[in-house]
């Protein structure tokens, strides 16, 4: 898009939600923030808070980076949970992430003997990473961590979709790793519940394109555990009709959504 639109739409578009907001629901929030969700997610502009499916105004502290990742925006992580003292934190990956990609080039131009373990290999060593700046490459270089504990698991797979988004999942494990050294401690006073999730556009864990899937509760990574885990803490609600249609399309969505590659 050209520049003028760009700054047209900047202008224009702003008015009209100016124009369709109630201004109470500014003055609910003019002197102080209470969001209920830390999420840690990816630049990438495929991944947008509205994928939430929530009104994300003071509720959602978003931080965001190439990648996803925990260590590089730990302050602002930290006032989130320590000073807003949000009881969630989600980490939040994706399907075809452009930094699971760059880091998962830079492992197999490292190592030339793990070439033929992915389909999706081919594909990554014909991208030209050249013109990347220095910067751009000490942002997403940490990635290569937990990407070289996942490629060797990559030939079982059978599709690029999937490979790429194993990565990501793993990747996510790893930001998740990180948070329980740092917030663990909260985690067991049961003052915080750090989430896992792949939000996938692409397909590659089911046809429903556009599922947010849950794939760590603090640091719990197999599927039947993970589910036992989601169920339990859908049971925290108080006066829960667990014998309501809601309540069984909560636990069939569990079944679906709380799962991993």
């Amino acid at each position: 898009m050209e520049i003028g639109n760009i700054f047209r739409h900047l202008l224009v578009h702003n008015e009209a939600f100016v124009k369709s907001t109630d201004a109470t629901k500014f003055l609910a929030y003019a002197t102080r923030q209470n969001p209920y969700i830390t999420l840690v997610t990816c630049a990438d502009s495929r991944v947008q808070g509205n994928i939430l499916g929530i009104d994300i105004f003071n509720k959602v502290f978003l931080i965001r980076n190439a990648g996803n990742q925990v260590a590089i925006n730990r302050g602002s992580i930290e006032y989130s949970i320590l000073v807003l003292k949000t009881p969630v934190m989600l980490v939040l990956g994706h399907t075809d992430c452009g930094a699971v990609k760059f880091a998962t080039h830079a492992c197999i131009t490292q190592s030339k003997e793990i070439v033929n373990l992915a389909k999706s290999f081919d594909r990554l060593m014909q991208t030209d990473y050249s013109s990347i700046s220095r910067e751009v490459k000490s942002e997403m270089l940490p990635l290569t961590i937990p990407i070289e504990r996942g490629i060797p698991y990559l030939s079982k797979l059978g599709s690029e979709n999937k490979e790429l988004a194993y990565l990501s999942q793993i990747n996510v494990d790893y930001q998740i790793e990180k948070s329980l050294k740092y917030y663990g401690g909260l985690v067991k006073e049961n003052k915080l519940t750090i989430i896992g999730g792949i939000y996938d556009f692409v397909g590659a864990y089911s046809k429903e394109l556009g599922r947010i899937l849950i794939t760590n509760i603090n640091g719990i990574t197999d599927t039947n555990g993970l589910q036992e885990n989601a169920k339990a803490i859908i049971k925290r609600i108080p006066n829960y009709d667990e014998s309501s249609e809601e309540y069984k399309t909560v636990c069939k969505l569990i079944e679906e959504k709380v799962t991993r590659i």
